[in-house]
């Protein structure tokens, strides 16, 4: 239970930080940015100066789920707790429907700008957000050379005409795969990559049994990175001696879990591995004769 002397002194701390927040004139654009979105975070450090940015999440250190960890190590971050994100004064806090709803009211109540934003699920809803971003931050020119960038990458990508696609599935720790409805998804296909996990249900992201890949191993399997020492039976099946038995079948390729549920530009560095895998797949199969 928590302490009433407690609860009364956080309502002080947000009462005290609403009163400097509506006493300030708000700039024309927000100076003072926070990011309790991990999906955002790597759009928001390419499209404003990064004094700009009051905090990231802290997933953003996280070189397991981020892709610009080596950068949030030189910016501030938030544990998002109500407190520590209103005594940051900032003029706009770009959140998602998955982060703490208690920090989200308290926003509400001292008069912080928020907005929620969803995970795209398409790679055009993906670019659509980026834009969006841009203009909340007055970083429309920023915002469309990245969009640029991102679909010069996706055109560089695309199965080049006359080769036919190959069969690929990704297996993350926990035997976890993603299905066509997702952007990874779609990258896959833009690739040349037959997701086999569709032929299974999978649309989202759900398990796929081992027994599906070692009764019909794919061209390629896109596994995920282990732990050191992968102390988890969940994440020692992506290693699991019965898919390295399948290596002379089909073509290991690490696929690292950052990759997958965040787009924007994090789908620059998704296709590139993923061209690779193509690649490799083509060696693979002219080492074995079977191009």
């Amino acid at each position: 239970m928590i302490h009433p002397l407690a609860s009364l002194l956080s309502f002080a701390v947000l009462a005290f930080a609403s009163d400097i927040v509506r006493a300030e004139a708000q700039p024309a654009h927000p100076m003072r940015i926070v990011s309790l979105n991990m999906c955002i975070d790597p759009v928001l450090v390419e499209l404003v100066p990064h004094d700009r940015i009051a905090a990231l999440s802290h997933y953003a250190r996280d070189p397991q789920r981020s892709t610009i960890s080596h950068i949030a190590q030189h910016l501030p971050i938030t544990y998002e707790t109500a407190e520590e994100v209103v005594a940051l004064r900032p003029d706009l806090v770009l959140t998602s429907r998955h982060s703490a709803i208690a920090t989200r009211n308290a926003l509400k109540r001292v008069g912080i700008r928020f907005e929620l934003l969803d995970v795209p699920d398409t790679i055009a809803g993906s670019l659509e957000q980026v834009r969006q971003v841009a203009q909340m931050l007055g970083a429309e020119r920023e915002g469309e050379a990245m969009v640029a960038r991102i679909e010069a990458a996706l055109n560089a990508a695309r199965l080049p005409a006359g080769e036919e696609p190959f069969t690929g599935a990704i297996y993350q720790p926990g035997g976890l795969s993603a299905g066509a409805d997702t952007v990874i998804g779609q990258l896959m296909q833009l690739t040349g990559v037959e997701n086999i996990a569709a032929r299974y249900g999978v649309k989202t992201y759900r398990p796929l049994p081992l027994e599906v890949l070692v009764s019909s191993p794919p061209d390629v399997l896109l596994v995920g990175e282990t732990s050191p020492g992968a102390p988890m039976q969940t994440e020692r099946i992506v290693r699991h001696r019965a898919l390295r038995a399948l290596e002379s079948q089909m073509t290991l390729e690490v696929l690292p879990a950052r990759l997958l549920y965040c787009a924007g530009p994090t789908m620059i560095e998704a296709v590139a591995t993923l061209t690779r895998a193509r690649e490799h797949v083509r060696s693979a199969g002219r080492d074995r004769g079977t191009l």
